[in-house]
């Protein structure tokens, strides 16, 4: 009898010797995160264009043409630039913010409706060499004028953010207006890091040489006098962007205009998790530039409410033609955070016209 005891209390001990370590092993093991939906990308001043799917494929249309589009409130309001316009939608530059799923693919129909032969290619992804690149000359001929192309359908390869933009006459026309952003979303994404408003911004330059006129893709001097985001100054802009406070906030980032661009948020810190359309570790900035043809994801909590300016840091930037806002607000390349509750922007920065 003792000994079937004492070997009772072995087997026991040596189960709790073997599950011991199990334990402590599934104690350590981090949970699994939340998984949710990812929050749609707004495009302050712009359309969002999902296409017209059909089984796993989106097709999108675009026509290239030519037309007249508010750029600033002064000391010009118009000018006659080139961009993109998708079915039941105005024409824009930069064009309509192009929307996917991971898993998706995607096939552009292009016409052109332009003076001169123009292409298109989808900046950052991953299509299929032989006419999807878009490059005049190498892989594709130039779309004439009145000609309507259809590209094959493909891939994007990652989720992230790109952009689309002609590659034909490309000195003349990106400096016109032919871009715009792509944006493919994952499927689900941690909730911890799924931001409750998620901004879609893109970066451009112009020079009209007068009211309505048809802006030089390079200007005379140095300087570009007019720098907008999402083809607008930020007197121009319509109104504030209104987050409330605790929000995780994301701004996407793509910078379509020939020069450089330093970024910086007021208020906030902003950190960067996300570039060219790939994840990284996050980095807190103050500022950060952003060149040519770069994309970069930047998310902020607010944490600070108030009404917070994001801008380039150039001065030269900050201004209509060299002239300031409301109060000598900065204007040009610049967008108003308003946190919900606080003092309301002053109407007059939206509607000074010099």
């Amino acid at each position: 009898m003792i000994d079937r005891r004492v070997s009772l209390v072995l087997a026991v001990a040596g189960f709790a010797m073997v599950a011991a370590p199990a334990s402590a092993a599934s104690a350590r093991r981090p949970a699994r995160p939340r998984m949710v939906s990812p929050t749609i990308p707004q495009t302050p001043s712009l359309a969002s264009y999902w296409g017209a799917k059909q089984g796993d494929t989106r097709t999108y249309r675009l026509t290239a043409t030519q037309f007249t589009q508010q750029i600033a409130n002064f000391p010009i309001r118009t000018a006659t630039v080139w961009g993109y316009q998708a079915p039941g939608q105005a024409p824009s530059t930069p064009g309509p913010t192009l929307l996917a799923r991971q898993g998706d693919r995607v096939q552009l129909v292009l016409t052109n409706d332009l003076p001169q032969p123009t292409t298109i290619h989808f900046h950052g992804m991953h299509e299929p060499n032989g006419t999807n690149d878009g490059v005049p000359g190498i892989d594709t001929s130039p779309i004439q004028p009145g000609e309507t192309r259809t590209f094959p359908a493909f891939r994007p390869g990652h989720p992230g953010t790109f952009a689309y933009h002609t590659h034909a006459y490309t000195a003349e026309q990106e400096p016109r207006g032919l871009a715009g952003m792509v944006i493919v979303l994952p499927r689900r994404v941690p909730a911890s890091r799924n931001p409750q408003e998620d901004f879609a911004m893109t970066l451009q330059q112009f020079d009209p040489p007068s009211e309505g006129a048809l802006v030089d893709p390079m200007p005379a001097s140095v300087q570009f006098p007019f720098n907008t985001i999402n083809g607008k100054t930020g007197d121009a802009s319509g109104g504030p962007l209104t987050i409330r406070r605790g929000d995780l906030v994301q701004i996407r980032l793509y910078n379509a205009s020939p020069k450089a661009h330093a970024m910086h948020l007021h208020g906030q810190d902003q950190r960067i998790v996300a570039i060219n359309g790939h994840p990284v570790t996050p980095t807190t900035v103050t500022t950060k530039a952003i060149l040519p043809g770069e994309f970069f994801t930047v998310q902020f909590r607010a944490n600070n409410p108030g009404n917070w300016i994001f801008h380039c840091s150039f001065s030269s930037d900050q201004a209509n033609a060299g002239l300031s806002g409301y109060q000598g607000a900065p204007v040009g390349m610049t967008r108003v955070f308003h946190y919900q509750g606080a003092p309301p922007v002053p109407p007059q920065y939206f509607s000074f016209s010099g």
